[in-house]
């Protein structure tokens, strides 16, 4: 995957997680959002090689913002 095209996902799956972060705590016990909450974290580690949402998060923001500030970053899931 070409880094403009892998930068463009990890946003798109970043926005994702979350969008779907704040249903999960607006509704904990609802089963659908939970679920949906969890496979964009899953999908969100894949891209970053993290091992849990919350370093996936904080890998992807670290990269975006490198990568915004015109810094060469590496791909966090490279």
């Amino acid at each position: 995957m070409r880094l403009r095209e892998a930068t463009h996902e990890l946003t798109r799956q970043l926005e994702q997680y979350r969008t779907w972060e704040l249903r999960f705590l607006a509704s904990p016990v609802d089963s659908a959002i939970r679920a949906q909450f969890e496979r964009t974290a899953r999908e969100l580690c894949a891209l970053t090689g993290a091992r849990c949402g919350r370093e996936a998060v904080l890998a992807a923001e670290r990269y975006l913002r490198a990568t915004a500030d015109g810094r060469s970053a590496r791909h966090p899931g490279a």
